[in-house]
């Protein structure tokens, strides 16, 4: 049966990326570009380092009194982050989609993946400590986002400088220890545990708990302008919880999606066309059915 459900899920990703699998050798052949070992860390990116340090620059010392002002309102809303990319300037917001829409970039991270991606949007979030909320709820356990069918790829990098004392720090398994058509279930059904949690979420305690995910666990944040790319659909990860006060975290968040066949939250048709919302939820629902449990 788990040979059955292996076989299905591959499959299905092999079909619905084969058209930007495709479209990545064309680009290839005739651009001469090099297929690249797969790895998690981009390399540097001298143009968008600047830029992101303009807009560390522009949160931190130009907008300070702002971002106070969100951290107090979204502390009283019992939030630990919001969104404050809508708060940037103008022209630093056409500086950044320059770089993340350009082609060759577009191409350059295509070639990790196998399969050419286009870029859809991005975003720019704020973390901050909150005293009456836990370190583990929400997107701060392990968890797989849940947005896209296939193929989905978010890169991220964080803004300002973090210590791993203050926390806030991006961690994910590897998808050589958990594979992409492996999950992973709660053991402990823990009464402190939010019930929406529960079926999505994992503890941490229950995660270590599979064999190989201690020694894996990668951390990512503490050198900012560093670039990191995943597939956030099929790749456990956690963040955002800070540990200490007056301590933030500003992450920049892009997505990526396949070139063709884009099945998505992030597709402006989703809300748009009822056909769209109920095929990628679907097809997004039997995906999850073919993964086979990992026994803790």
């Amino acid at each position: 049966m788990s040979l059955i459900k292996y076989t299905l899920f591959k499959l299905l990703r092999y079909v619905y990326l084969l058209p930007s699998i495709i479209l990545l050798l064309w680009v290839k052949k005739q651009l001469n570009f090099q297929t690249k070992s797969k790895k998690f860390l981009i390399e540097y990116n001298s143009e968008l380092n600047l830029i992101l340090n303009q807009v560390e620059k522009y949160y931190l010392k130009n907008s300070i009194e702002e971002i106070g002002g969100i951290i107090s309102k979204k502390r009283n809303e019992l939030l630990y982050s919001s969104e404050i990319h809508n708060i940037l300037s103008s022209d630093l917001d056409n500086k950044l989609l320059k770089v993340l829409k350009n082609d060759e970039f577009c191409n350059y991270l295509s070639l990790f993946f196998g399969y050419k991606l286009k870029f859809n949007s991005y975003l720019i979030r704020l973390n901050f400590y909150n005293s009456k909320l836990k370190e583990e709820e929400g997107p701060k356990m392990w968890h797989r986002d849940n947005d896209s069918f296939f193929g989905q790829i978010k890169l991220f990098s964080v803004i300002n400088d973090l210590k791993t004392e203050t926390g806030g720090l991006f961690s994910f398994i590897p998808q050589n220890t958990i594979k992409d058509y492996e999950y992973v279930k709660n053991t402990n059904d823990d009464q402190l545990v939010n019930k929406n949690d529960r079926g999505s979420r994992i503890l941490n305690s229950e995660m270590i708990k599979v064999k190989g995910v201690r020694e894996s666990i990668i951390n990512f944040g503490l050198n900012k302008n560093q670039y990191l790319a995943i597939d956030t659909n099929d790749t456990y990860h956690k963040g955002g919880y800070l540990q200490k006060d007056k301590n933030i975290r500003i992450l920049l968040q892009v997505i990526y999606e396949p070139y063709f066949n884009s099945l998505s939250n992030y597709n402006y048709l989703y809300k748009k066309n009822i056909l769209i919302y109920h095929l990628k939820n679907f097809l997004t629902g039997i995906k999850n059915r073919l993964r086979t449990q990992i026994k803790i």
